[in-house]
């Protein structure tokens, strides 16, 4: 296993820990695993390119981590009143969205090639900076303005998927 892919795999295992940490009301704890979580998600990806090591377990393990810890952070703030329920569904239902039509190209096509989108990425880097204000309680001027613009993002990237789902099947027929 590569050193990105370690780095990885850690990330998946400290989520169970920075959620017991978040909802025990250890923020101190809480937000550095979030942080270190979040830097380490920049550093995998850097070192897989830097020492040569993608490899299709990486092309799997990092989105996957960058899911579980994100919807693991938003049941989190629901649950803790930080943020309202509808924030958390937007977010699950792009992923579900994603991961379940992902499933179906596989199922028609064959081909499991993952390839990450622009807006997928934004998405992401948005959701985690949105983490990170509420971890570190950023000022609501800051903060909603921010959080209108990860759901904005969210949804464009949830029919950017769609579209690009629906391009592949119709390359089929």
């Amino acid at each position: 296993m590569t050193l990105a892919n370690k780095i990885t795999v850690l990330r998946i295992l400290a989520i169970p820990t920075f959620v017991i940490l978040l909802l025990d009301h250890h923020l101190g704890w809480a937000r550095l695993i979030f942080s270190l979580s979040v830097a380490s998600d920049a550093l995998d990806g850097g070192l897989a390119r830097l020492r040569g090591e993608r490899t299709p377990l990486g092309a799997f393990l990092d989105p996957l981590a960058d899911k579980l810890l994100l919807i693991s952070t938003y049941v989190a703030f629901t649950k803790l009143g930080a943020v309202p329920v509808w924030v958390f569904i937007t977010i699950l239902s792009r992923d579900m969205v994603v991961v379940l039509g992902w499933a179906v190209v596989f199922i028609l096509t064959g081909n499991s090639k993952i390839a990450p989108r622009p807006l997928g990425k934004v998405t992401t880097a948005l959701q985690m900076a949105v983490g990170v204000a509420i971890l570190f309680s950023v000022p609501a001027s800051w903060y909603r303005p921010a959080l209108y613009m990860m759901i904005a993002v969210t949804l464009i990237s949830t029919f950017d998927y769609i579209w690009i789902g629906n391009k592949r099947l119709g390359e089929l027929g």
